[in-house]
């Protein structure tokens, strides 16, 4: 084999903080290149070996401050490596996701990056509840599932504290949302005494007549009646019925807006385990009670439901990463001194062939945004456009403008303007941006490169004379 097609290993980590537990993944990947639809050749993960799948703790929770207790993770984390015989120079890439209740304690952030000590080559995110949804759409196999059997289909992530919601149609995540419905919402020991208790879980309150505090006991028929209530609550916003003040007050994001039929249904996470019936085994928590009261609505509504390649969600086990570079001839790069630029979240505004005009170009931009948790001002992404976007100035002009309107914070804010095409367009649309748009700097518009929605990227500054900018990709990569 000669050396340009050999394949290349990288050993990855993947570290999940999750609203119940937490572990690691230590794996091998095995990138070779193989062509792209568009005739290209790209790499792509095609083996993943485990090297290392660690022991699953209870995530640490310093209750009193609302913190994740970072320095009794840490010593879990050194523990884990010493186990794996990991030495963190091994470490090629990786990935640092925090999801669910977690994500919302107070020092999330600011762990995500300490954690992800290798900043340059992990991936860090805390996954808010838009995003934990498309996590979990990847993880389970929906998506794959949509795009091989061309369907509009529902996965619905139940975890230890969110109900994570994906519409995914031919392969894409369409639509999302989340709703605080989750097994670990109170959490008791033996003697049914509460001993956890998530903030969410006090909306039932009024309705079961009972305040949740620490130490008191809770019935069995009192376990099912709240259950009942959270599962009646997801199916209402699932289906977009009038909703109950219960349901509106546990909705995290906005309720659904997809309006196509739905032809298939698909449960993962933890409670995924007791709504297909592959246990019965109690945790100590409202998790088998929940699941009990979901089969009954599922087949109360007589739903299609399919089984997901991977029902606990498939752990985010790091990322594949590979380089690729960007012909200059086709590229528009406004500035060099923002690059380089590091681990860019790669959201799609989905055009879907629609007749182009300013409002359709910016509303599609503002609901990838709010699908990937991102804010206009805030957070820099990569907009990825696929397919034609239409040659003339005019359609041009037309596309630009539809992009300043989506995010006039990013551009008061001077922050970076990424653009990244299918197509060989990206210098004419830069160009056309700085002539017709208020955007004149902070300009990064590339083409040619095969990256999908939910990778990062990094982006170097150009080389050979500005002949060339250097790309590196980075896939999640999932135990399936």
């Amino acid at each position: 084999m000669d050396e340009e097609h050999k394949p290349i290993y990288l050993k990855s980590l993947g570290i999940d903080v999750g609203t119940t537990t937490s572990h690691i993944v230590y794996s091998l990947l095995k990138l070779e290149k193989v062509y792209s639809p568009q005739g290209r050749l790209k790499f792509e993960v095609t083996e993943r070996k485990i090297l290392y799948r660690g022991n699953i703790i209870l995530t640490p929770i310093d209750i009193e401050n609302q913190t994740i207790d970072y320095f009794e993770l840490i010593k879990f984390l050194k523990e884990e490596y010493k186990k794996a015989n990991i030495k963190p120079e091994d470490i090629d890439t990786g990935a640092v996701i925090i999801t669910g209740e977690s994500a919302k304690k107070h020092n999330a952030e600011d762990l995500v990056k300490a954690l992800a000590h290798k900043a340059g080559r992990f991936v860090a995110a805390t996954a808010g509840p838009n995003f934990e949804s498309v996590i979990a759409a990847m993880g389970s196999g929906a998506v794959k599932y949509s795009k091989e059997n061309k369907k509009n289909v529902i996965n619905i992530d139940i975890g230890g504290g969110t109900s994570n919601i994906a519409v995914v149609s031919n392969g894409k995540v369409v639509d999302a949302s989340c709703v605080n419905v989750g097994g670990r919402l109170l959490a008791f020991d033996s003697e049914n005494r509460i001993i956890r208790i998530e903030e969410p879980i006090r909306h039932l309150e009024p309705i079961i007549g009972i305040k949740f505090d620490y130490g008191i006991s809770i019935s069995e028929e009192t376990k099912q009646k709240i259950a009942k209530y959270l599962a009646e609550s997801l199916f209402d916003l699932l289906f977009k019925k009038n909703s109950s003040n219960l349901a509106q007050n546990l909705l995290m994001t906005n309720p659904l807006s997809f309006e196509e039929e739905i032809d298939q249904y698909s449960f993962s996470g933890g409670v995924a385990e007791y709504i297909y019936e592959r246990t019965t085994e109690d945790y100590n928590d409202l998790g088998k009670y929940l699941g009990i009261e979901i089969l009954k609505l599922v087949k109360k509504h007589n739903l299609s439901l399919y089984t997901p390649k991977e029902l606990i969600r498939a752990t985010v086990i790091g990322a594949g990463q590979y380089t690729l570079k960007v012909s200059g001839v086709t590229t528009h790069v406004s500035d060099n001194d923002i690059l380089p630029l590091h681990n860019i979240p790669v959201i799609e505004p989905k055009l879907n062939g629609k007749q182009l005009s300013i409002e359709t170009v910016s509303k599609a931009i503002i609901k990838s945004y709010k699908l990937f948790d991102k804010i206009d001002g805030q957070d820099v992404v990569a907009l990825l456009f696929k397919g034609a976007i239409g040659g003339s100035y005019a359609g041009l002009t037309t596309f630009v403008k539809g992009i300043e309107k989506a995010i006039p914070k990013t551009i008061e804010n001077e922050l970076p303007v990424i653009l990244v095409f299918e197509k060989d367009i990206a210098n004419s649309v830069g160009n056309v941006m700085v002539r017709e748009t208020a955007v004149k700097q902070n300009i990064v518009s590339i083409d040619e490169i095969d990256v999908e929605e939910g990778d990062f990227i990094d982006i170097d500054k150009p080389k050979a004379g500005g002949l060339v900018v250097p790309v590196v990709v980075k896939s999640l990569v999932f135990s399936n």
